[in-house]
């Protein structure tokens, strides 16, 4: 079963406070609720489009929010898109490391999807 995690459609607000930083059981209920998600999760692919050479914002603004508790020691592949002829590998190697800090474990290999707009039709399956 896959669990699609959207930055945008959870809406949470910028950080201010990590998850980890609330007494237990006094986190907003829509962070407690992705954090449960998030731990019963058994790997992350990660998508990300490249936004000035980093990964987006929002993606940041949600991992942020959780700690090397909720995603240490589970694989982790990334996935970069732009509208570009190098499909967002700026971003994708910004985020590595991030994630490496949360303590998920890198897969060597990453996918990079150049041209978004042609290699995609609008619902996202392969043009």
């Amino acid at each position: 079963e896959v669990d699609v995690v959207d930055p945008i459609v959870e809406d949470l607000p910028l950080l201010q406070k990590p998850y980890f930083a609330y007494r237990k059981g006094e986190a907003p209920e829509a962070i407690e609720a992705l954090s449960k998600r998030l731990l019963d999760a058994d790997a992350y692919i990660c998508v990300t489009p490249e936004y000035n050479h980093a990964p987006s914002p929002a993606l940041l603004n949600l991992i942020n929010h959780f700690g090397s508790s909720t995603f240490g020691f589970k694989p982790s592949l990334i996935v970069s898109y732009s509208a570009g002829q190098w499909g967002g590998t700026r971003a994708a190697h910004a985020l590595r490391p991030a994630l490496s800090e949360l303590g998920c474990i890198p897969v060597s290999a990453m996918v990079h999807v150049p041209r978004a707009g042609e290699a995609l039709s609008a619902d996202g399956a392969p043009a």
